[in-house]
């Protein structure tokens, strides 16, 4: 099987200014800072008889172990001895929260070394990070993709950019031709950039610019929106991406509860993630961080299901992330119970493979039989 969405990157890769205030990630950086500040949150726990707080200690304690090696040791506890991950790094130097104590490049040195171990290589595929503020952006991914065995990109557009940033353009244009799949970071919430709205370019594609005041949290959100894909599809129609998190659990609570006015269709994301999968034979999406949640498991099971859509969805957990929700192996056992035996099988290892291919869809790929 393959878990299509995991991270591995600790607490030192994360901003300074992450958690608002800087001394609380100066604290979280050191050991006995993590020690300190687990202890406080199981104490709170106990106090307020509260679960979410345990799981978030949990999540405090993974992130701080001492290199990606350690996490995914922890990791690969959990599945069996042949399963294997993608695994996506993040670039959080342009989000406007100061510095990591550990740059962007060195958890792809990281990465990179994991890669060449003969024992956990094998089982990786390291996805690169991509952000339209690095310089020499189309030469770092080319390097990695073609030399260091890196498999494939992936965005946060939360960050501070659109996907149809018209830097990203080389970079498009390039994965199209080679097929190189992209995963994009698809849910409200997360990781956001921090600077000033005043300043934060607005083209006019992103419709109305936000009212001054809007707090960053929420109009940062509007960078993930899938529609955003739209304006990249438009001038690479052939581009190959997975909508991580199938556009969030709210998205798809929303989808479940609400009636179906126009507008719902219009600016549901998980309404234009299925209708860009039903447009474009390439385009993917994962139920990771997600499927926690056990109010949208019957959308998941027809989802799975659909001859159409269920060729195209994929396995993913989110480690460690989901971590502030339930245990990594919790969440992988509620979905294999979910499904068939054939249904998990695909979604873990047949669908992934596909995605990970860098190949066309074949003229005989169901979409094509289906549409006609």
């Amino acid at each position: 099987m393959i878990n299509a969405h995991v991270h591995l990157f600790t607490i030192q890769s994360i901003p300074e200014r992450f958690f608002g205030l800087r001394f609380i990630m100066k604290l979280m950086w050191s050991r006995l800072g993590v020690r300190v500040t687990r202890i406080l949150l199981s104490w709170v726990g106990n106090v307020l008889n509260h679960p979410q707080i345990d799981r978030l200690s949990a999540f405090a304690g993974i992130g701080a172990h001492a290199s990606p090696r350690e996490v995914f040791e922890l990791l690969q506890g959990y599945y069996p001895p042949d399963a294997s991950f993608i695994v996506l790094p993040m670039d959080f130097e342009y989000m406007a929260a100061g510095k990591p104590k550990k740059s962007y490049m060195d958890q792809l040195d990281d990465l990179k070394q994991l890669k060449r171990d003969p024992h956990i290589g094998p089982r990786i595929y390291p996805f690169v990070a991509v952000d339209p503020r690095r310089p020499d952006l189309l030469q770092l991914v080319r390097h990695l993709v073609e030399s260091e065995h890196f498999s494939r990109i992936k965005i946060y557009p939360a960050l501070g950019f659109f996907p149809f940033d018209t830097r990203l353009d080389p970079l498009w244009q390039w994965a199209e031709a080679l097929q190189i799949p992209i995963m994009t970071h698809c849910s409200r919430g997360g990781a956001y950039f921090r600077g000033p709205l005043s300043t934060f370019p607005w083209p006019k594609e992103a419709g109305p610019k936000p009212k001054p005041g809007t707090p960053n949290a929420k109009w940062t959100d509007l960078l993930s929106d899938p529609s955003g894909f739209k304006y990249v599809f438009q001038k690479y129609p052939n581009l190959k991406v997975c909508f991580a998190h199938m556009g969030g659990t709210e998205e798809c609570r929303k989808w479940l509860s609400e009636p179906w006015p126009k507008h719902l269709g219009q600016t549901n994301w998980l309404s234009i993630i299925l209708e860009l999968m039903k447009a474009f034979p390439q385009v993917y999406a994962d139920i990771s961080y997600s499927a926690y949640d056990a109010q949208i498991h019957p959308l998941i099971d027809v989802l799975v299901r659909d001859e159409l859509i269920g060729r195209r969805i994929l396995f993913g957990s989110d480690f460690y992330m989901v971590q502030q929700n339930m245990t990594e192996r919790a969440f992988s056992i509620q979905i294999k119970s979910l499904l068939s035996n054939e249904a998990f099988h695909r979604i873990s290892e047949i669908n992934t493979k596909q995605f990970l291919c860098r190949e066309k869809p074949s003229r005989n790929d169901p979409f094509y039989t289906l549409h006609s």
